[in-house]
C-alpha cells in the first residue's frame, strides 16, 4: 500500500459529469395549500343564479313599530321602506398554463404532472374567490383594536357586545383569525384565555375551527392579510357577507396550431356584505 502524501489529481464530480448518474426523487414538492374557510362559512346564494341572472337582489325587512292601544281609538299604521343588498356575478378569475408536445414527452410519467398542475390551477381560482370574501373584513363599521396593540381580551368581549346589541343570532358566529393573532396574542398573552380551548369538530361547514373563544368557534386562516398596518380578523355572523359563484371550471384543449395542451380553470363570483351589523373588525398589530 502506497503511503506519504495524498495523490493530486484526483477525479471530481467536474471531471466525472459524464458518468455520474443524476436521479429525480419520486416526491414532487408542490407548493403548500391553506384549506379554504371562508366560502364554506358564509352564506352561499349560488343557487339563486342556476337559471341565469347577473345579479340577485336580498331584501331588507324593516322591523315596524309596536304603539299602545287606546280602547275605542284607531290602530297606528307602519308605513317601512325596505332596502335590498344586490350581489352581482361581475368578478372572474382564470390561472391557465400550456405544455407543448415535445416537453409533455419528456416529463417523467411518475409525476402526473398534467394532473397535478390542473389541481393547482383549480386552487389557484377558489384562493381567489377566498380572499374576495375575506377582504370584506375591513368593510365592517364596527371595529375593536388597534394596528398598534396585540389582541386583548376587552377586544373580544367588545366585538361580542357589539353583536349582541345588534340582537344578532348567537348560532352560527364565529372568530377569523390569522396565525400571528392566535399563536403570536392569544397564547402569548398574560390574560388567561380559559374560555379558548381546543375542540376540533367534525362539521364540514367549520373548516379550520381550531377552539372556542368564550363558546364561540375560532376558525384561523393563512390567508387572512393586513390592510393600513393591520391585521383583518373578525368576528362574524354567517349572514354578515353573502357570495355566490358559478362553481371552479377546468378545461383542457389540444391547441394543433402550437402542438400544445392549454389547460385552463376559471371562476366567476360575487361577494357582498350583507348585514353590516353582523360583522366586527378585529384589528391588531401586525407583529
Amino acid at each position: 500500500m502506497a503511503t506519504g502524501q495524498f495523490p493530486t489529481g484526483t477525479h471530481t464530480n467536474t471531471t466525472l459529469a459524464s458518468v455520474v448518474g443524476l436521479l429525480w426523487s419520486k416526491k414532487v414538492n408542490n407548493f403548500y395549500r391553506d384549506v379554504l374557510k371562508a366560502a364554506s362559512f358564509f352564506t352561499d346564494l349560488s343557487a339563486d343564479f342556476a337559471a341565469g341572472a347577473k345579479s340577485v337582489y336580498v331584501p331588507n325587512v324593516t322591523q315596524m313599530t309596536a304603539y299602545a292601544k287606546t280602547t275605542g281609538a284607531v290602530v297606528t299604521l307602519n308605513q317601512t321602506t325596505d332596502t335590498k343588498v344586490t350581489l352581482t356575478l361581475d368578478t372572474w378569475y382564470e390561472c391557465s398554463f400550456a405544455i407543448e408536445d415535445k416537453e409533455a414527452d419528456q416529463i417523467l410519467k411518475q409525476y402526473s404532472y398534467m394532473e397535478m398542475q390542473m389541481k393547482n390551477v383549480a386552487y389557484s381560482c377558489a384562493a381567489a374567490y377566498e380572499d374576495a370574501i375575506l377582504a370584506l373584513f375591513t368593510g365592517f363599521s364596527q371595529t375593536v383594536g388597534t394596528s398598534a396593540a396585540a389582541l386583548a381580551d376587552s377586544n373580544i368581549r367588545r366585538a361580542i357586545q357589539y353583536l349582541d346589541e345588534a340582537e344578532c343570532p348567537a348560532e352560527d358566529r364565529a372568530f377569523f383569525l390569522s396565525p400571528k393573532m392566535v399563536w403570536g396574542d392569544l397564547m402569548a398573552s398574560t390574560t388567561p384565555y380559559s374560555s379558548f380551548y381546543y375542540s376540533p369538530t367534525s362539521d364540514p361547514i367549520m373548516k379550520g375551527h381550531i377552539g372556542h373563544l368564550r363558546g364561540i368557534p375560532v376558525i384561523m386562516s393563512e390567508r387572512i392579510g393586513t390592510v393600513a398596518g393591520s391585521e383583518k380578523g373578525a368576528l362574524v355572523h354567517k349572514d354578515a357577507i353573502v357570495h355566490a359563484s358559478s362553481g371552479i371550471r377546468v378545461q383542457s384543449n389540444y391547441i394543433p396550431q402550437y402542438l400544445s395542451t392549454i389547460v385552463t380553470a376559471d371562476v366567476r363570483f360575487g361577494v357582498v356584505e350583507n348585514r353590516d351589523t353582523s360583522g366586527v373588525w378585529i384589528k391588531t398589530a401586525t407583529a
